[in-house]
């Protein structure tokens, strides 16, 4: 038996061997590299935490309200003057509907009905009105308003992109009530009139934002908008089409991550003043942008074009400037920025208004950012902390100042002004899970004006404080502080012949709560100006004093 064993061990070596004789024999093969590997990673992408001071909204069921005076514009940002909103801004869509109802001190009526359907990736619709009004008995009922909106919206989703409209109209009666008080306005029955002021604004929106499968095809988001504007006997209407076209490009050298990019917009405007005259103007817009990565460094590069007409037959073209380079100083914690911008920009009635709703004669002159330059630092203090600063300076033709006039309305006229502006942001933002929400910001101004004494009814400093709290996911208290500098305000039309004087500083307090005593029934109580000091944001026009509105809200 063992001579067979070896016999066969001794055959499997043999053909072992003989098929290993067979091959290459060489331990030191030569290799030839035909190509080197290099892995292909995906970098990460940091989500910036760039603060932002808006009181934050809660979580649904619980809503707040805020009464905001028409006579009491707080927000003021000068860089240049941006259209004010006069009406309260709603989100568009809410996951839940509601019914809201309230009454307040000054006898304010308040009903919000929103009604969406429930949550579906393929399509969403709603309905909402919101009605709210005064009667105050302050300056002989003059400071009082009424409110209507309701808008209407709808969307759909596909897999290729998004498509939806918007129809939005909004009803605003107010009334001049700086007027002097020895006007005896039972005697004056004109003057009573003309104190009444009463703004339509119908606007209508339809989109399409396409999401093409393949990262590498070329995308768009376009979407045309519509607006008339009317107040009094002045008429505007507002045609304008635009569409931001972009996709990724191959690196080039160093030059990684690049996306190109252009924004085209089309904007038609006509305006019917009272007396007949009126004005026709189109604007083209033109924004090329190259977006790429340079070693750690982002950067915007392009240009900011309008082409403006406005019925003549020469044309203005205004091109300006634009980069922006980001450089990260600690990876994932703070990035620093910097750059410089410019941009033509279009005047209009409507933006007049929501600025100064007592503006009573328009200038339609376009505001021109010849440039503008700034730098900044945005990062994360702490897990649960950010903070942004940023220093900037721009020069502005045709900025608008208003100044109050000398007629029986005491309403505002407008002066323009080519003014040179520095000015300094910070902000910090806290939010401890959803318990505590801490936000303050402020802004610091320098004006140099060219043909003005001062920058009129513009303060040099301003600042928000925002605190809103969770208690154990039933009571929601919050609280709000606005300040405001000194302004100098000018009394007078003619250059020659005008008073000035100051606008005290004042700040303002108002808090609130909701409380969630069943799951789909919330109260919410809001007062405002807790110190009940009757300020001035627009000389002659004080704000109401101390308000409170408190009501329920049902979600269904």
């Amino acid at each position: 038996m063992r001579p067979i064993i070896i016999i066969i061990l001794l055959t499997s070596f043999y053909v072992t061997a003989s098929a290993q004789r067979g091959g290459d024999t060489s331990t030191n093969k030569q290799v030839t590299v035909g190509q080197y590997y290099k892995a292909n990673l995906i970098e990460a992408v940091k989500i910036e935490s760039v603060p932002i001071i808006e009181k934050p909204i809660p979580t649904p069921p619980n809503y707040t309200y805020n009464i905001v005076p028409k006579q009491s514009q707080t927000e003021k940002i000068v860089n240049p003057i941006p259209a004010a909103d006069l009406f309260k801004k709603e989100e568009s869509i809410f996951p839940t509907s509601f019914i809201k109802v309230g009454y307040g001190n000054l006898r304010t009526p308040l009903a919000e009905v929103y009604l969406n359907n429930k949550q579906n990736n393929k399509y969403s619709y709603g309905l909402q009105y919101r009605f709210l009004q005064t009667n105050s008995n302050l300056n002989k009922s003059f400071a009082d308003f009424t409110d209507h909106a309701i808008k209407g919206y709808m969307a759909a989703y596909t897999t290729n992109g998004e498509f939806g409209l918007e129809v939005n109209y909004k009803n605003n009666k107010y009334n001049y009530f700086g007027f002097t008080d020895s006007i005896n306005l039972d005697s004056n029955k004109g003057l009573k009139n003309k104190l009444a002021r009463n703004i339509q604004n119908f606007e209508a929106k339809a989109y399409y934002n396409s999401t093409p499968s393949k990262n590498s095809k070329v995308k768009h988001r376009t979407a045309f908008n519509f607006y008339n504007f009317q107040i009094g006997g002045a008429k505007e209407s507002d045609y304008a089409v635009s569409s931001k076209i972009y996709g990724n490009i191959g690196d080039f050298n160093d030059m990684e991550n690049g996306v190109l990019s252009a924004t085209v917009g089309l904007d038609y405007t006509t305006l019917q003043l009272p007396g007949g005259k009126s004005m026709n103007r189109f604007f083209i817009q033109l924004d090329p942008r190259y977006n790429f990565k340079y070693d750690v460094l982002n950067l915007s590069v392009g240009f900011n074009s309008t082409l403006f007409f406005d019925g003549n037959d020469s044309a203005q073209l205004k091109p300006n400037l634009y980069v922006k380079a980001t450089y990260p100083i600690i990876e994932g914690v703070a990035n620093l920025y910097g750059g410089i911008d410019g941009r033509y920009r279009k005047q209009s009635l409507k933006s007049i208004i929501q600025n100064n709703q007592f503006t009573s004669t328009y200038n339609l002159t376009n505001q021109y950012e010849t440039v503008k330059l700034f730098i900044g630092i945005n990062g994360k203090l702490a897990s649960s902390m950010d903070a942004s600063f940023e220093i900037n300076y721009s020069d502005v033709a045709g900025m608008p100042l208003y100044f109050t006039k000398k007629d029986s309305l005491n309403s505002f006229g407008m002066v323009l002004d080519n003014m040179s502006i520095l000015k300094f942001s910070a902000a910090l933002n806290y939010s401890f899970s959803e318990k505590v929400r801490i936000g303050l910001s402020g802004n610091f101004y320098d004006y140099q004006t060219s043909n003005q004494p001062y920058a009129w009814q513009l303060p040099n400093a301003d600042g928000k404080v925002n605190m809103s709290f969770n208690i154990k996911n039933k009571i929601y208290p919050h609280l709000d502080i606005v300040a405001m500098s000194l302004q100098k305000q000018r009394t007078g039309v003619l250059e020659a012949n005008y008073t000035s004087s100051q606008i005290k500083a004042f700040y303002d307090i108002s808090t609130g709560i909701d409380f969630r005593f069943r799951p789909k029934l919330s109260l919410f109580v809001q007062a405002n100006n807790l110190m009940s000091s009757r300020y001035q944001r627009w000389y002659n026009y004080p704000v109401y004093g101390f308000n409170i509105l408190g009501g329920l809200s049902f979600i269904f």
